[in-house]
């Protein structure tokens, strides 16, 4: 019988064993020589990815759903290629640039706004792919295997630098929570997963993408970040000349707007297109500034924004111009000023706004929270997918220390993050401009957000309820208190008591860390990641806040809280310098956004201008950082020249244009929007005191460093001399610096002169009897410092002259201030009635370093020829 046995098995034909006939029973060829690393690296089962399809239903149950498929082999197999070998031959159809391939690739895949359309490669694609496919199945190794997802080498511009096809964006829902790992870089797949090149039935994940928009736009994202860092000869080159842009069609004629830079030549292309295609202007020059080419120059990068965004954009953004009074139900998704302004953000220039107002902020601010928010979540999905990709390679490979990342020079596509996690710094002034910036970022992610500790971050940062009343007090007596008091906030006016009414939170110490985390499954309540199993629910969007600095994506500070946070001084007697400072979480900050900075300017400039010098720095401590993850740029220490800063002011100021150009350094360029005021439209026309001479007088001074001395030497030889020999009484002086209040009172003090002082250091009880005894006229003169108008906003009763030491930065105090001569006649404090018939007097001091100010109180025109003209003294009447 062993005679038999043995020899009817040597009858069969073919290889010998179970797992050998499988092998050749696969391939369709009996004896061909298998490499087995190729196949066992190349491994991965039918039905796990969703770029490959799953087994029918009338299959082999649970054998069909694992059968092996072998992607390095292009054999047809039972008379069709696998869906792999298919997207493995598309991906490099769409790789290689030329019109028919990428044709092609479109039909493809044609993302909409509400579905996706998939198509055929085209048959060029195919058959390019079947000579490189037959040649790499003989050598197939894991680098072929990486060349063959990743794309070819060199990558078109529609290509990302990582390999992949970034017209789709890199929209890949298969993003898991990650927020263990802190700095973004560890493993983050599931142990055994698939490589997921593709997911095109993710709606969540897909960007927007209209019908008429060219699939060759490029990505804002990749066409910055992937930039080679600057030679050593062009790192510290300086930057180019601003030039005037035409923006009439978009925004007042007098809103002056600059760019330079790779910006300007962006600029160009797209306006010249848009000129040909609407016919020259009547001189024979293009006509670029039409609204057309605007709207060309802002939707190619509006086209890569996440889906998750676009979808409530149109709406949030209509309804917070409708509250500010902006309207917003025409015009389309954009204002005029957000259709300016959103080429530049998207594109990472640096930007300064100096024409802010409470009708347009939140305009500005929807702009600006949409644009962090698209960031974080494209470079979370980059950096996530990256990191799946690596294990998967690792689990396949039986020597991890041995996996090419490098291979063939596409090593660069991995390196897709910083030294640190968190990659967008938002400075703000108050907790309650804090709570209101994000809020609207969960409002802009609508039902997609996800959001932690909302209940105690509502406690700390929004508003604040008013406390009830003794239980003693009577009912009218209440009344007539809440009565009084509304009558004093009305009168400081709507933007004061959107900073500092009862009912905000005008806290200037705080630091918030948030983390952003994509695609995550919302699912009775809890949210989880897609890949950690479970039934697929809807994807949402996790904000954690209050989370740590290192584990955030996003921080949002004040400077002063930032500035104490990263500072930690050991020493008891509290000496700066003495202590350690920790700002390695600041090293690959992406983004910055200084809002509000009139209001940082009111509090200390000199703390945002610390801030900033602190980011970017090589870190301290790496010990938890891949560094063949980290972008080339960051090692050469130019992260700098990458980062982008976006300053907010409501005007024009030195000390914050100066920080922008100290710290503007972007490769992008710069753009930068200032307002020029028409003589009409001057702070001076809301004067409402009749007669009244308006005395400009210009000071000579050669340095900025020197205008206050200037002024306070001229105000000693020939102003005070007369105030002092004319006993001249009521007089207000008005002061914008602390510095120069000091030096003031000094020189009152030392001239003994008759006088009383309010500023913002001064005890309430102290305040209220320095005004008493000036309405009384008991002082003649009264020292007010801009700081002190600003946030307490007092009414001075009893002035009947006004001195300004110097302009203030805030053009409504100027007739704020001249209007209170006519509280003079009208004190209840009068003993004389000869006061109401005392004339009344305005002089103010300034140099031409105060050109800025000076246009804002009396025009650009008239602030033009004061700076420069002959004369030293100005008059206005009213």
């Amino acid at each position: 019988m062993g005679t038999k046995s043995k020899s009817s098995k040597s009858k069969k034909k073919g290889p010998k064993g179970k797992k050998a006939r499988a092998k050749a029973k696969l391939d369709q060829v009996w004896g061909e020589s298998v490499d087995e690393e190729a196949r066992k690296a190349s491994r991965v089962r039918v039905g796990k990815s969703r770029s490959l399809p799953a087994p029918a239903k009338g299959g082999n149950g649970a054998r069909d759903h694992e059968r092996d498929v072998d992607p390095l082999s292009n054999r047809k197999r039972r008379g069709e290629k696998s869906s792999f070998d298919k997207f493995l031959e598309r991906r490099e159809g769409q790789g290689r640039g030329d019109g028919a391939s990428a044709a092609g690739g479109r039909r493809f895949r044609r993302r909409t706004r509400g579905r996706t359309e998939e198509g055929e490669a085209s048959s060029s694609e195919e058959d390019g792919s079947d000579s490189e496919a037959d040649d790499e199945a003989n050598g197939g190794s894991l680098a072929t295997l990486l060349r063959r997802i990743s794309g070819p080498k060199k990558a078109s511009r529609s290509t990302a630098v990582d390999g992949s096809d970034e017209s789709d964006h890199d929209d890949d829902d298969d993003d898991e929570d990650v927020d263990s790992d802190p700095d973004g870089s560890g493993s983050e797949g599931r142990s055994g997963g698939e490589i997921s090149p593709a997911s095109e039935g993710d709606d969540d994940a897909e960007t927007r993408r209209p019908d008429d928009a060219p699939t060759s736009a490029e990505d804002p994202y990749d066409a910055h970040f992937s930039k080679p860092p600057l030679p050593a000869s062009d790192s510290a080159s300086p930057a180019p000349v601003l030039r005037k842009v035409p923006a009439t069609a978009l925004i007042d004629a007098s809103v002056d707007l600059r760019m330079c830079g790779p910006l300007l030549d962006a600029w160009e292309s797209t306006s010249s297109d848009a000129s040909k295609a609407d016919g020259m202007a009547r001189d024979g020059r293009p006509s670029g500034g039409s609204r057309k080419a605007w709207e060309a120059f802002a939707s190619g990068p509006h086209r890569h924004v996440r889906k998750a965004l676009t979808r409530n954009w149109g709406r949030v953004n209509r309804s917070a111009r409708r509250r500010s009074g902006g309207g917003g139900g025409k015009g389309g998704d954009f204002s005029p000023l957000q259709l300016a302004l959103y080429p530049a953000v998207a594109r990472y220039a640096d930007v300064l706004v100096t024409t802010e107002t409470r009708r347009n902020r939140p305009e500005i601010h929807n702009l600006l929270a949409m644009h962090a928010l698209n960031h974080v979540l494209t470079s979370r999905t980059r950096v996530q997918r990256h990191n799946r990709r690596i294990k998967e390679l690792t689990n396949s490979s039986e020597n991890a220390d041995e996996i090419p990342l490098d291979a063939e020079g596409g090593g660069d596509k991995w390196r897709d993050q910083g030294y640190a996690r968190p990659k967008v710094l938002v400075l703000l002034p108050t907790r309650g401009t804090c709570w209101t910036f994000i809020k609207l970022m969960i409002e802009l992610l609508g039902d997609a957000a996800i959001v932690d500790h909302e209940e105690r971050f509502g406690e700390e940062y929004g508003p604040i309820e008013p406390g009830g009343g003794d239980g003693d007090d009577n009912d009218d007596d209440a009344k007539a208190k809440e009565a009084r008091r509304a009558a004093v906030l009305k009168q400081k006016g709507p933007e004061w008591n959107e900073l500092f009414g009862d009912k905000v939170n005008a806290d200037d110490d705080f630091v918030l860390g948030m983390s952003v985390t994509p695609n995550v499954v919302k699912s009775a309540g809890k949210k989880r990641s897609k890949h950690h199993g479970g039934a697929m629910g809807s994807s949402g969007v996790n904000l954690k806040l209050f989370a740590d600095f290192y584990r955030s994506d996003i921080i949002l500070a004040s400077p002063v809280g930032l500035k104490m946070a990263i500072t930690k001084n050991d020493n008891d007697d509290g000496e700066e310098g003495e202590g350690e400072s920790d700002v390695d979480f600041l090293s690959s900050v992406d983004v910055c956004f200084v809002l509000q900075s009139d209001v940082l300017l009111m509090q200390n400039i000199d703390h945002a201008n610390a801030v900033l010098e602190s980011l970017n720095q090589q870190p301290t401590k790496v010990a938890d950082v891949d560094f063949s993850r980290v972008r080339n740029y960051f090692l050469e220490g130019q992260a700098a020249r990458w980062r982008q800063l976006i300053v907010v002011s409501q005007f024009a100021d030195p000390y914050v244009m100066s920080a922008f150009r100290r710290h503007a350094k972007n490769v992008e360029g710069r753009m930068t929007i200032r307002q020029k005021v028409p003589a009409d439209d001057a702070s001076i026309c809301s004067v409402a005191v009749r007669r009244l001479r308006q005395v400009f007088q210009r000071v000579a001074c050669q340095t900025a460093s020197k205008a206050g001395t200037e002024r306070l030497r001229y105000f000693a030889d020939h102003i005070l001399p007369k105030l002092l020999r004319s006993k001249q009484t009521r007089t207000l002086i008005y002061i914008p610096s602390y510095f120069d209040f000091v030096a003031v009172r000094n020189l009152l003090l030392k001239r003994e002169a008759s006088f009383v002082s309010v500023s913002e250091y001064a005890r309430v009880s102290e305040v209220s009897r320095g005004r008493a005894r000036f309405a009384q006229g008991r002082k003649a003169m009264l020292l007010y410092t801009g700081r002190a108008h600003y946030f307490l906003r007092h009414r001075i009763q009893g002035a009947r002259h006004a001195i300004f030491f110097g302009l203030p930065e805030r053009a409504e105090f100027y007739p704020a201030v001249v209007n209170m001569l006519n509280d003079g006649s009208a004190s209840a404090f009068d003993a004389d009635d000869d006061v109401s018939r005392m004339p009344t007097s305005c002089l103010s001091l300034f140099t031409k370093f105060d050109s800025l100010a000076l246009e804002r109180v009396v025009g650009t025109s008239h602030a033009e020829r004061m700076v420069k003209g002959e004369k030293s003294s100005y008059l206005f009447c009213s």
